[in-house]
């Protein structure tokens, strides 16, 4: 019996690992934001850029790049840096560009309205 080939999205993430490009470019954004804020030591990036990398605030260029924009500032502190970094995560020529890295300037993304549900076809507005 011949078994069909899974979908990619299906072999994507089959035992909660995370995509290791984007943990790549993840992590890397992260350290970028690290090194440019005094370290460790003096700074620390929100949580969602820690664990699983699908789960952090980023967006696909579509062109192989990530752009990640989070939030850090002095550990156990509250946030007091935005940074967005774009990175092109290929292990054999990366790119980590600071694109912004200064007081935080965007509140976070309003909770999207769900969806309308139009009335079924058998009822009528009144």
């Amino acid at each position: 019996m011949a078994q069909t080939a899974a979908s990619p999205r299906e072999n994507f993430n089959p035992c909660g690992v995370d995509n290791p490009v984007l943990q790549r470019a993840r992590n890397w954004a992260r350290q970028a934001a690290e090194r440019v804020n005094g370290g460790l030591s003096r700074y620390r990036a929100e949580v969602s850029m820690f664990g699983s990398a699908s789960q952090s605030p980023f967006v696909d260029n579509g062109d192989g790049t990530f752009t990640f924009r989070f939030r850090g500032g002095a550990p156990a502190e509250p946030p007091t840096i935005e940074s967005i970094v774009m990175v092109t995560p290929d292990p054999n020529n990366p790119i980590i560009r600071i694109d912004y890295n200064g007081s935080i300037q965007s509140a976070p993304p309003p909770a999207q309205p769900l969806p309308e549900t139009p009335p079924p076809s058998n009822m009528r507005s009144f």
